[in-house]
């Protein structure tokens, strides 16, 4: 098995896919739907969380019915919001953090996903994630690719607390469920065009499409997206006036980062086969060849970067990233390579859905799905011309899953659903690792060849079986007893191959050729909860759940003593709850408290001599570092003030503390977990007016925050991410009739400079300062965005 390159695909630009994706659906909407010339939908400011039917619980319910912290998206609301994109709606959730990109490298189309301080921000998919994401009742196994474009979406649904038994694996944090409108017999069609900041320019569009009348329905769902960056890659010797400079031209731009590039199509057909039994299929394929994230350097070190100063002004949107790496010892001494200026991710998924009622009493789901991915991550430690740490990772995913559920009710005493779940992963980690400079004070290279310059293809097979039951029981009226549990047991085998840029086995490091490192484990989960409905407008709740969060391998070895094991991490959550409407369902109050007892936490070591053959060798490790208690409160609201006025508002605060943790992994009791900031808020408010038969106008103004937070285990200034706060605005108008629609988005209004997230690779301190750079991804300035939008068949 020999090394490949960690960049084959071909990067292309897509704005004619943008154009025939638009034609596409002009034609799908003039075949499908008639103008109907109906009055528009009542959209009084009645609060769409009452409205939001859910199937966390394996049934459907009204949101407030279900005895869980959960929140609810319908399509309205995320069009009311202006939300696009998984991120944005994650974010709307009290004491969710999600954020693009990663606190181990700066890796595009990846999400940072947490949910009241448990998640995963590494993009291996040999590390787990710790929240379930679904799409249409299929997991994704992988964070890769996650910023997920929110094309033609019905509802989501983000459930908060480990969901062991209800999602399964790895959703200890909780679990984010995505659910794409079906086909149907309604002539429901619209196409939209849309034009913003940065030449963003694009459209989407969805319709259906009756094959034969009351059996076959299909329909097809389009979507393309392109911009310019907003961080502009300059010339470094062309600005500064020294040499080398590679610009000839008078013009001191190399490019830009943070462009996007994207074109996602879905398709479904849906045969009602009879009145008891309906097969749905669906087949979805995303191009993306985005640019990478928008990197800038916070701090330099004069180990590697001498005399030049390599940092641009603080609030400026440029770097002198160059994407240039030049190993400096090994076969390939003195040359350089290109690494790509995109993170190119191509995926595509089938799934089939089978539904059966076998009785008014008894139903069954099948749900059978494969998907395939393949990732290019670029990762310069430093954003600069300098070549001090690069990482190029190609990631190939494929996975099988299979579900099968068996529900029923028996009379009025109780609802049970169970089933089996089979997860069959296999993929491959391959790149080029070169890090030349910084490993002596000083600056220059150990020449021990062992992280500078390496080729790597690892193969990972991962396998997943789980038999769970969920019953409800109802003993007196109004009154819920939950039982679940859930049994699981996983495996996993990873092999290491390692060889020089020449593709020769690296005699530095022999024993990490053809190393195979497995990993198998079981688990129980379970769910026990009483809820008490004292009117149909309230509801209190208490339960007690687990959850856990698969081991495995160590990733990343650069020595054969490295490639340890490391243990499930797991987690028993307590949490209590009041689920409340008032004033007529004016206004819709929910409130949540918890206590998480969070054991064996996994987290990433830069630091690991106890595991390496000299002090301060390179390390980048999963392990797990500690135990900790983490405690909170989430409330959500929505208020329809008057008719066309509404407001809605979700808070959540969270405490992670430490009990114990690994002295040698330098984290201190004091630290808190990644990308967990104590506070997080949201709040909007919007006023339909009308303007008579010329229609309506609505505008809109939201409001988020979030408090700082931690990008690295061992907390300190240097990773340290600021608080927020961001402004959204947006004017929507809608014809009387409904056909018509335009809407003017301004996002970050305030036009805050802020970052996503930092990276700082030497916390904790090493014995040998390794680099001395901190870089972090910039968040988008102020931006417009103008669309239009038209209806068929409303």
């Amino acid at each position: 098995m020999g090394p490949q390159s960690p960049w084959p695909l071909k990067v292309v630009r897509t704005t004619p896919a943008i154009m025939l994706a638009v034609g596409i659906m002009m034609v799908c909407a003039t075949v499908n739907a008639q103008i109907a010339a109906t009055s528009s939908a009542d959209q009084t400011g009645e609060n769409s969380l009452q409205e939001v039917i859910v199937t966390a619980q394996f049934r459907k319910e009204r949101l407030q019915d279900a005895p869980l912290a959960i929140t609810a998206l319908n399509a309205a609301s995320l069009e009311q919001k202006g939300t696009t994109d998984l991120v944005g709606a994650g974010n709307l959730a009290p004491n969710v953090s999600l954020s693009s990109g990663s606190s181990v490298g700066a890796f595009g189309q990846m999400a940072s996903v947490f949910i009241r301080g448990v998640g995963q921000s590494d993009p291996h998919f040999a590390v787990e994630p710790g929240v379930g994401i679904y799409i249409d009742d299929v997991y994704y196994g992988v964070t890769p690719g996650a910023v997920f474009q929110l094309l033609d979406t019905d509802r989501v649904e983000i459930a908060r607390g480990p969901q062991g038994t209800l999602s399964g694996k790895n959703s200890i944090g909780g679990s984010i469920k995505l659910y794409s409108k079906q086909p149907g017999p309604a002539e429901d069609a619209f196409i939209e065009a849309f034009y913003g900041s940065y030449n963003k320019v694009g459209g989407r569009g969805a319709g259906n499409l009756t094959l034969i009348d009351d059996h076959l329905f299909a329909r097809l769902s389009v979507a393309g997206i392109r911009s310019d960056g907003y961080m502009d890659r300059l010339d470094y010797g062309c600005v500064t006036g020294s040499s080398p400079t590679s610009r000839l031209d008078g013009s001191c731009k190399l490019g830009t980062e943070g462009g996007q590039d994207t074109v996602t199509a879905k398709g479904a057909l849906r045969w009602v086969v009879t009145d008891h039994l309906e097969d749905t299929l669906l087949v979805d394929i995303v191009q993306d060849n985005s640019e990478n994230p928008a990197l800038k350097q916070i701090t330099t070190s004069p180990l590697w970067a001498g005399a030049n100063n390599y940092i641009t002004c603080s609030r400026c949107y440029t770097n002198y990233d160059t994407f240039v790496s030049r190993p400096v010892s090994g076969p390939s001494a003195g040359s350089s390579f290109t690494m790509p200026s995109t993170t190119p991710w191509h995926g595509w998924g089938a799934s089939n859905k089978l539904h059966l009622d076998i009785s008014d009493s008894l139903r069954l789901d099948s749900i059978t799905a494969e998907r395939q991915s393949t990732v290019v991550f670029v990762s310069p430690v430093e954003a600069t011309p300098a070549s001090v740490s690069d990482q190029v990772w190609r990631l190939r995913h494929s996975q099988f899953t299979q579900e099968i559920r068996l529900s029923g009710e028996y009379q009025h005493l109780l609802e049970w659903t169970v089933g089996g779940f089979y997860y069959d992963a296999r993929g491959t980690s391959g790149g080029r690792v070169n890090i030349p400079f910084g490993l002596s004070p000083g600056g220059g290279d150990l020449g021990l060849g062992i992280a500078d310059d390496i080729l790597f293809n690892d193969p990972v097979h991962t396998k997943n079986e789980s038999g769970f039951i969920h019953t409800t029981w109802h003993p007196v009226d109004n009154l819920g007893i939950t039982l679940d549990g859930r049994y699981s047991h996983d495996s996993k085998l990873f092999t290491f191959y390692r060889w020089n840029s020449l593709g020769q086995p690296n005699p530095a490091i022999p024993g990490l050729l053809d190393l195979p490192v497995a990993y198998s484990g079981n688990r129980f989960d379970y769910r026990a909860g009483v809820d008490y409905k004292w009117t149909s407008d309230l509801m209190t709740y208490t339960q007690i759940s687990t959850g856990y969060k698969g081991g495995g391998p160590n990733p990343r070895p650069f020595f054969a003593s490295q490639a340890t094991t490391y243990n499930p991490e797991t987690l028993r959550a307590y949490e209590v709850g009041v689920k409340s409407q008032w004033f007529d369902h004016a206004l819709t109050a929910n409130i949540a408290g918890f206590f998480d007892d969070y054991s064996k936490f996994q987290g990433t070591l830069t630091s690991c001599n106890a595991y390496s053959p000299f002090p301060g060798a390179p390390c980048d490790m999963t392990a797990n570092v500690g135990n900790a208690h983490i405690s909170g409160v989430e409330f959500e609201s929505a208020l329809h003030v008057a008719r066309g006025l509404s407001v809605d508002a979700s808070v959540g605060w969270l405490n992670f503390k430490y009990t114990s943790v690994d002295a040698a992994t330098g984290i201190k009791l004091s630290d808190t977990n990644v990308y967990t900031p104590k506070l997080t808020a949201n709040a909007g408010i919007q006023y339909e007016a009308s303007l008579g038969n010329l229609g309506t106008i609505t505008p809109r103004v939201d409001f988020s925050y979030r408090s700082q937070m931690y990008t690295n285990f061992v907390n300190d200034a240097t990773n340290r991410v600021a608080a927020v706060g961001l402004v959204n605005a947006k004017a929507g108008w809608m014809s009387a009739h409904g056909d018509w629609e335009a809407t003017v988005v301004v996002t970050n209004l305030m036009n805050r400079f802020y970052y996503r997230s930092v990276f700082d690779p030497d916390a904790p301190p090493p014995a040998l300062q390794l680099y001395g750079s901190i870089v972090g991804i910039v968040g988008a300035p102020r931006e417009f965005l103008i669309t239009v939008r038209r209806n068929f068949g409303h």
